[in-house]
């Protein structure tokens, strides 16, 4: 039995039933939700979708808590609210996917999902971990996406790369671990890559959405 670290904490209490926005939409394409451990390299594909295919992708942001950082942007990166105003769009039950991380709160929210879906000339796309996943996947019916590492010292490594705080790394590769076992016993991921090479993977993903959306492509 995996215990899931109380630091990485998933709210799973207030997860949204959405069942009648995808039976209105059940003829529109799936939305994407593309999961994996911390820095495998999920936004790192995400983003060179969106800058190859600009007509064609459209990431979902979510909403959190936590202060912005240099170089994001509002409604790009996240939408960025208070720890007041997340918790009165999380009673009126306008989010879900809710994760705490850090003392910070993050999720998606249904009116958001809704307006995109309505646009059927994109996929649409959310990154989000496989605890989340699991809260999900009975509420919306997505098409799973899993990015792996090759291997864990690699996956070390670029959080090495990525100038991650000494005490910070052990805590992370803790939680990247729980989260590549849980990955590799849902059942209900439709497509797992391996991030060993980053244009390998990149092609292979890109081949994937185009058998999965021809209709877009």
């Amino acid at each position: 039995m995996i215990e899931i670290d109380e630091e990485y904490n998933v709210m799973y209490n207030n997860v949204v039933q959405i069942s009648d926005l995808i039976n209105e939409f059940e003829n529109v394409h799936k939305p994407c939700m593309i999961i994996g451990p911390s820095a495998v390299g999920k936004d790192t594909m995400i983003n060179k979708l969106q800058k190859k295919y600009p007509d064609k992708i459209y990431k979902l942001p979510s909403y959190t808590t936590r202060p912005i950082r240099e170089k994001e942007k509002e409604g790009i990166d996240y939408y960025f609210v208070t720890h007041e105003e997340f918790d009165k769009m999380e009673k009126e039950g306008k989010l879900f996917g809710i994760q705490k991380y850090n003392n910070n709160k993050y999720a998606s929210n249904k009116n958001k999902l809704e307006e995109a879906l309505k646009n059927k000339n994109k996929i649409i796309i959310l990154n989000y971990n496989i605890e989340t996943a699991n809260a999900v996947k009975d509420e919306i019916d997505f098409n799973y996406i899993a990015i792996l590492p090759p291997s864990e010292s690699e996956l070390r490594n670029r959080l090495i790369k990525r100038k991650t705080k000494v005490e910070e790394i052990e805590e992370r590769m803790k939680n990247s671990i729980k989260e590549m076992q849980l990955i590799n016993e849902a059942n209900y991921i439709h497509y797992r890559l391996v991030n060993d090479d980053e244009e390998r993977a990149f092609n292979k993903l890109e081949d994937y959405l185009k058998e999965m959306y021809p209709q877009l492509f």
